[in-house]
């Protein structure tokens, strides 16, 4: 009679046990960052030799950051905004994201700065492994703001955000979303969710407006056009 009870208390502390390493495997599992890159009003002006090198540099942390699997998704605005590109970083807590972003020798510079949200609530496969580093494809990125009538304690809000990701699953089954997801509530700023179309920027823009959020006034949009390495995503549109 005491082996069993003997063997079931093991049984017990061992089923304990893989429950707790499993929740601390999940607390410890990394997330994903994403970090605005902009242009700051008083960025220092560089001669066209200084800027060259810079961006050269730039562009050799880029490829650090990607051998070392912390920098997974990567890519400038092709407009003419004070936002220059993105990062999309993948790491264990916001502080460790912001050290790697701030290791870029452009936000070394002045010449850029780093706006950090996150964690990003996105699907890992759709981020790929892409088999070469030749080559570039055109995407729409949305970033996802407070709309005026952004309440998340108001009655019904919930109702109108469920209808919003089934309606975000519904464009990516249908091929015209690679990526998509929401950051926490608490996040601070008015940025909460950004969105990448596979479509150009005329179809993304009556897409958008079909939202469920964005028709009931609780996101509006900021739409541009943005690259990234061809395979990282899940096919976009040829450069022109």
């Amino acid at each position: 009679m005491k082996r069993i009870l003997c063997a079931n208390l093991l049984f017990v502390c061992l089923l304990a046990f893989a429950a707790l390493t499993v929740a601390q495997s999940e607390a410890n599992a990394s997330k994903y960052f994403f970090v605005l890159l902009k242009r700051p009003s008083n960025a220092p002006q560089l001669s066209k030799e200084a800027g060259e090198k810079l961006q050269e540099e730039h562009m050799a942390n880029i490829r650090k950051l990607f051998s070392e699997h912390k920098l997974v998704i990567a890519g400038p605005f092709t407009d003419d905004t004070s936002l220059r590109g993105i990062f999309v970083l993948k790491a264990d807590s916001p502080e460790q994201a912001q050290d790697w972003a701030g290791s870029d020798p452009a936000i070394k510079a002045g010449r850029l700065e780093a706006e950090m949200h996150g964690p990003w609530d996105i699907d890992p496969s759709g981020i790929h492994e892409p088999e070469t580093t030749q080559g570039m494809e055109q995407y729409t990125l949305v970033l996802l703001k407070s709309g005026e009538k952004w309440n998340p304690n108001a009655p019904g809000f919930m109702d109108v955000i469920r209808q919003h990701h089934a309606a975000l699953q519904e464009l990516i089954e249908k091929g015209k979303i690679a990526v998509a997801g929401p950051f926490s509530l608490s996040d601070p700023g008015e940025l909460r969710g950004v969105t990448i179309f596979r479509v150009g920027v005329e179809e993304t823009a009556k897409l958008v407006r079909d939202d469920p959020t964005v028709k009931a006034g609780l996101l509006k949009t900021e739409i541009h056009p943005w690259i990234t390495g061809k395979g990282v995503l899940a096919s976009g549109q040829p450069m022109q």
